[in-house]
């Protein structure tokens, strides 16, 4: 009697020894999110081909229009944390505009996934209070 290995395990357990050892090598910070302003101005190119200016002038209406219309629904949640973890990090006044607008499209991803997960409502939660800190 010998043990089958499916395909799907062995990638999965490749993946976990990968996530391992990128920590170990390269410390527990290795997956913490950008701070450098630059690579955000480049994630809103080069993910959603608009510069970061056209998500700080556009109004919420137009943005829910706009991720309704022109965005696939894979497309809110990376946009949503896109601008949530630039507006905990912008320092150029824009800090709670670009905060608003993370909590509409992440609330929006979620009513148009019918998909949810518990960090999301961390991000709201954390997004609250940091409004609450500015106001």
């Amino acid at each position: 009697m010998g043990i089958s290995f499916k395909r799907d395990l062995m990638v999965r357990w490749v993946e976990d020894i990968g996530k391992f050892l990128r920590i170990w090598i390269d410390g527990y910070d290795a997956f913490a999110e950008p701070e450098d302003p630059a690579q955000f101005a480049e994630a809103y190119q080069k993910f959603f081909e608009r510069d970061r200016s056209f998500y700080l002038r556009i109004s919420e209406a137009e943005l829910t229009a706009y991720a309704k219309n022109d965005l696939d629904a894979q497309q809110l949640h990376p946009l949503a944390l896109t601008l949530l973890f630039d507006g905990l990090n912008a320092t150029d006044g824009s800090q709670e505009n670009l905060l608003r607008k993370a909590k509409l499209i992440l609330n929006l991803a979620m009513a148009q996934t019918a998909s949810f997960a518990f960090q999301d409502y961390q991000y709201l939660a954390m997004i609250d209070n940091k409004l609450k800190t500015i106001d």
